[in-house]
């Protein structure tokens, strides 16, 4: 190797040795966030940031000896960059008109992604990291200073409610440690002589690769912390309404859900109902492959702001069914063709009083079922979407309250099934009302505004039509709206879909599910039944709440954050809204005593960890033995030669261990040029073994056992100093 070349080598290595560890981390962390925020070209965006942090460096090198002019350079690009970030936030806000601190916290399928806010993450928070890393990594290395950017993915991860791959964090952490070794050595204020060559590259991949391999292996704390429990804790008040704020305008990720079984709270209840579906929220409209809340949908001529649930209003139980009971008792349906006695007495006559309670569950909101009535603790219920809510309870943020509600029984069910009455029949029987003064105008224009918004499917691209062809293949033998709805819920158990919470396809979209995968958890039911009932002009609703079927030893219903649960409200005309479940069996975990459930999941990832360990502990024994392990094979072999091919063997062993630890060719020496080598440069006498060598190779003899003996005896004792590495005139060039 010439000079220059190795000069040119020796540059390489020294950029490598000072700036691949802090890069690489900046990348991994970066890499790392832009998952939770991006939908696609991750890979892409966190090359386009090497380039970035890249960059940057090499401007910090070039400005660090010139003391003025660095602070001058610094401080503009920092002016550059915030003012940068406000027009990119200025622009992010007029675009989607969701402020930056939602979108940062909000999970992104929840919310979108809003190209905007991405790009000031990337400009802004990245300018930020590379300059964490460049000044605490070369500069002057402290490893609290690298720890706050490590830091970074577990907050923005954790406040989002989304968790990290185990292998991303593996790879971090592994990173992390490196440099922080690394950087001790090769910062500027470093006072260590480092020597970069094969074995130091070597043994540190060994060392880093075993403490992540440990890290993935360690298992999960089975103890939460407070901010585990209380998920709240951070939260940032960004409504005008403090009662309203825990809800979220956009419906729950449908893919990559999380749960850990923690217990949110209990309740018990009069009805005897196997599972009882609690509403969260509801959404009114599918745009972008999520649901959305939309104002249009809260325009009714009612009290559009907060008020106590009354008889006559939408959102009531008997709401719907006493107009047209009431019409029917009138004779109106006669003319319709639609029996009176379709219409019983006592169908909403039933009611069952539920207690909710718990130590720490303390939502604005209250999951309560649908058709809930008022009771005395200041229930109120938001209209149009009858989500439930009330003020803080003034004890403390505990959930304890009790109401009444009227559960969906067989009654109902059977009644809806039975009431033969299309849509056009019951807006004609509202029109005899109105003329008749026994419907007032806001009554039917209400129940009008139900099938005309509730019905919308204009922000759904049905491409070719397929889902409306299902939906009309499904239910062509239907004769009214339950029947319908009924049909759309068996369909996909009698056809073969799967329930698979784990489940993450490469097309998240709807129409995959429906057409090609089958696979998926509630939130693509819900969503698929919810579209195809309004494509057939069935009114009907996306719900986001809890299924609620765990009892404890004492009886009392026990609501998990893993009951979290979609399902569909249908309007049946003539009855009113009613609750649909169209996910297949599977949802419904079973838990043992200690709130805990055998995951098959969890078991292979956790015995993945084990052979991941095994694995790594096998190669860096390998590693660290390898000599050791080749001179092992070495000895054995040499069991099944006869003496004279022994010393033969014994010899070349002798010159092969020779040139690997000094670099240098010694196959073209004579046996007496060996044994002056050994003596000057290694310090070993090996005058038996080169001498038998000798008679044995040029004069034909074989040695006795006992001769064989004292020589293998010669070389063993040896053998340590023949392998020790000698250093090369690079090195001892560097050192000098």
């Amino acid at each position: 190797m010439n000079t220059k070349t190795a000069q040119i080598k020796n540059t390489l290595v020294n950029i490598l040795s000072k700036y691949a560890l802090p890069l690489l981390l900046g990348a991994v962390v970066m890499n790392i966030i832009f998952k939770t925020y991006l939908v696609d070209n991750v890979r892409l965006y966190t090359f386009g940031y090497v380039v970035y942090e890249c960059l940057l460096f090499a401007l910090f090198e070039w400005l660090k000896p010139k003391k003025v002019l660095r602070g001058l350079v610094y401080t503009a690009l920092m002016v550059a960059v915030l003012f940068l970030g406000f027009q990119l936030l200025r622009a992010g806000f007029e675009h989607s008109g969701k402020s930056f601190i939602n979108w940062f916290y909000v999970n992104r399928q929840e919310i979108g992604q809003i190209d905007e806010y991405f790009y000031f993450l990337f400009v802004g928070l990245g300018f930020f990291i590379i300059s964490v890393l460049y000044y605490f990594t070369i500069v002057r290395y402290r490893s609290f200073g690298t720890m706050l950017v490590v830091l970074f993915p577990f907050f923005i991860y954790g406040k989002r409610a989304d968790s990290m791959d185990t292998l991303d964090i593996t790879i971090m952490l592994t990173v992390f440690i490196a440099l922080m070794v690394h950087s001790r050595l090769v910062s500027d204020e470093s006072k260590h002589d480092l020597v970069i060559n094969g074995s130091y590259v070597a043994a540190s991949a060994v060392f880093v690769t075993l403490v992540g391999a440990l890290a993935m292996l360690m298992p999960t704390s089975s103890k939460t912390s407070y901010l585990e429990k209380n998920s709240n804790f951070f939260d940032v008040n960004i409504k005008s309404s403090g009662t309203y704020d825990n809800l979220s305008d956009e419906s729950s990720p449908r893919f990559g859900a999380d749960a850990t079984g923690e217990i949110l709270f209990n309740f018990t209840t009069t009805s005897d109902e196997q599972v009882i579906y609690l509403r969260r929220q509801s959404f009114d409209l599918f745009r972008n492959e999520k649901w959305v809340t939309d104002d249009s949908f809260y325009d009714f001529d009612i009290d559009k702001n907060v008020h106590l649930y009354g008889d006559n209003e939408v959102n009531s139980p008997s709401y719907v069914y006493s107009i047209a009971k009431s019409l029917a008792d009138k004779d109106y349906t006669k003319d319709l063709g639609v029996d009176r006695s379709q219409f019983p007495d006592d169908l909403f006559s039933e009611k069952a009083v539920m207690n909710q309670f718990s130590d720490s569950f303390a939502p604005s909101y209250i999951p309560a079922p649908l058709m809930i009535t008022p009771g005395e603790n200041n229930v109120y219920i938001k209209t149009t979407h009858s989500e439930v809510y009330r003020p803080y309870d003034t004890a403390g943020n505990k959930l304890g309250i009790s109401f009444e509600y009227i559960p969906e029984t067989e009654n109902e069910r059977q009644a809806a099934a039975n009431l033969d009455m299309t849509e056009n029949q019951f807006k004609l029987l509202l029109s005899y009302g109105l003329t008749n003064g026994d419907v007032t105008s806001n009554q039917a224009l209400n129940i009008y505004k139900i099938y005309a918004l509730y019905t919308d499917v204009s922000a759904y691209d049905d491409k070719g039509g397929k889902m409306e062809a299902l939906a009309k293949s499904i239910t062509e033998n239907c004769k009214n709206d339950y029947e319908k709805a009924q049909a759309l819920v068996d369909y996909f158990e009698q056809n073969g879909y799967v329930y698979d919470n784990e489940y993450e396809p490469d097309d998240e979209s709807i129409a995959y599910f429906l057409f090609t995968s089958k696979r998926g958890n509630c939130t693509n039911y819900a969503t698929s039944m919810t579209l195809m009932a309004r494509i057939l002009g069935l009114p009907a609703r996306y719900v986001e709440g809890f299924a609620a079927y765990e009892k404890n030893e004492r009886g009392e219903f026990v609501v998990r954050d893993s009951h979290a649960h979609a399902f569909v409200e249908v309007f049946i005309t003539g009855i009113g809204w009613m609750t649909f479940d169209p996910t297949v069996p599977g949802y419904q975990r079973d838990y043992s005593a200690n709130g805990t459930n055998f995951d098959v999941s969890t078991f292979v990832s956790y015995f993945s960890r084990i052979v991941l360990f095994i694995g790594v502990a096998f190669v860096l024994v390998v590693f660290v033995f390898l000599n050791r392990i080749i001179e092992v094979f070495f000895r054995l072999s040499l069991k099944f030669r006869d003496n004279g091919d022994k010393v033969i063997r014994l010899y070349r062993r002798v010159v092969r261990l020779l040139t690997i630890a000094s670099n240098e060719k010694l196959s073209g020496y004579t046996p007496e040029m060996i044994r002056e080598y050994l003596v000057k440069r290694r310090g070993v006498e090996l005058g038996g073994l080169i001498d038998f060598f000798e008679k044995t190779c040029f004069g034909g003899y074989v040695p006795d056992e006992a001769e064989w003996k004292m020589v293998y005896a010669e070389y063993k004792a040896q053998w340590k100093k023949l392998t020790k590495r000698e250093k090369t005139t690079l090195e001892l060039d560097k050192n000098m």
